[in-house]
């Protein structure tokens, strides 16, 4: 999907009207009456966290001329004021009044805005990249063997290659396993469920190649894909698939930061964007160690100014070291990630409809992040995306 969005910087200046910003909102709504169109990125973020909190439609009335306000309408205007204020709280707005019976709002200089939390920043890369990984409910993603990982689950779809859909399960039988049993409406493939879990890796991939099907064998056959459809409703074991996807790729993610500033102890990686570039490329591709050499190489070359060309050079390098079929999809999607737009490469384009939360903001105390306990936030976002919720807003 090519976007056809005419940018001038961080500003949407043109493009395609029915083009989604975000989940909620079309270019077309941020034009004038004369059909032209200035709004910063910032604002259209803004204003879809300010939808999702609200949880009902809101109308751009108009936007101000410099692009960095709205004025916008919702029923019931009280409770559509209330949200606006909880959104500025979090700075995500600067300021928010009513405005003959709309609500006004603007938000901070884009240029200096406010640092966000770590809590706010893993949920935006869990964000992005599941959305990628996943369409629809991203804890009921369930797809069969047509990448010969034999099945695949979940928002990092989890699967038998990797080695990483066993211990998943694993830890939903510690946590609960009656819960578990419960999604299977047949006993019988509860129990073969367990003996697959205890099978070699070769004969799970087989097995997950045997209940595929349809195109390409995307899809599993029933009823085994409405029983993990059926695992990833229940709420406990979606906070325990987020946390395993912090937590376990968060550390490969610290490791990738860690050694690009080994490279450049110079640089402090603490933008939001290129946070969520190298979760991104640790969830798809592991780790950066196949392209270590290539890397190296080329920053003693190129000698990266900033953290977005030593993060830049990194998700290249190690993209291009993917399948031929698919290094180019790699690329666009970290290239993508870390400018915050989407981003051809090769005649290739990888974007989501949840670019929108990749804010121009820096992580606040981002170097602690390397030797602290991190446990209670990842719990933290872990419950709050289980339910449906937010700390963005």
């Amino acid at each position: 999907m090519v976007w056809s969005v005419t940018w001038d910087k961080g500003f949407v200046v043109g493009g395609d009207g029915n083009r989604r910003l975000t989940p909620n909102f079309r270019l077309k709504e941020f034009c004038n009456p004369e059909g032209n169109v200035r709004v910063h990125r910032e604002l259209v973020s803004a204003l879809q966290m300010l939808r999702e909190r609200f949880g009902q439609t809101i109308s751009i009335e108009r936007t101000d001329d410099d692009g960095l306000g709205a004025t916008v309408g919702g029923d019931p205007l009280p409770t559509l004021l209330e949200t606006a204020n909880r959104v500025l709280a979090r700075h995500v707005f600067d300021q928010v009044s009513e405005d003959d019976g709309h609500l006004h709002v603007r938000i901070p200089d884009p240029s200096q805005l406010p640092d966000i939390g770590l809590e706010q920043a893993l949920e935006t890369a869990f964000s992005i990249t599941s959305a990628f990984e996943t369409s629809g409910d991203r804890f009921q993603q369930v797809t069969g063997n047509f990448d010969k990982a034999g099945l695949s689950f979940g928002p990092a779809q989890w699967n038998f290659r990797s080695r990483t859909l066993v211990p998943l399960f694993r830890k939903f039988q510690s946590a609960d396993e009656p819960a578990l049993k419960a999604c299977f409406s047949d006993a019988v493939d509860y129990e073969e469920w367990l003996k697959v879990m205890d099978l070699p890796v070769d004969e799970q991939i087989a097995w997950g190649n045997q209940i595929s099907t349809g195109r390409g064998g995307h899809d599993v056959v029933q009823p085994w894909k409405s029983y993990f459809q059926a695992v990833g409703r229940v709420e406990e074991f979606r906070a325990i698939m987020v946390e395993q996807a912090l937590r376990k790729y968060g550390a490969r993610l610290l490791d990738a930061i860690n050694y690009l500033q080994s490279l450049k102890p110079n640089i402090q990686i603490d933008h939001l964007r290129c946070f969520c570039s190298l979760y991104d490329l640790v969830i798809q591709q592991g780790s950066l160690r196949k392209a270590k050499g290539a890397i190296e190489k080329r920053v003693r070359e190129e000698a990266p100014k900033d953290q977005f060309e030593l993060v830049g050079i990194a998700v290249e390098e190690r993209g291009r070291k993917a399948n031929p079929d698919w290094w180019a999809d790699c690329v666009s999607r970290r290239l993508g990630i870390l400018h915050g737009l989407p981003t051809a490469v090769e005649g290739r384009q990888r974007a989501n409809i949840n670019f929108y939360l990749l804010r121009d903001v820096r992580i606040r105390r981002a170097r602690e992040l390397m030797t602290a306990d991190v446990s209670d936030q990842l719990t933290r976002v872990s419950e709050a995306l289980a339910v449906g919720d937010s700390l963005l807003a």
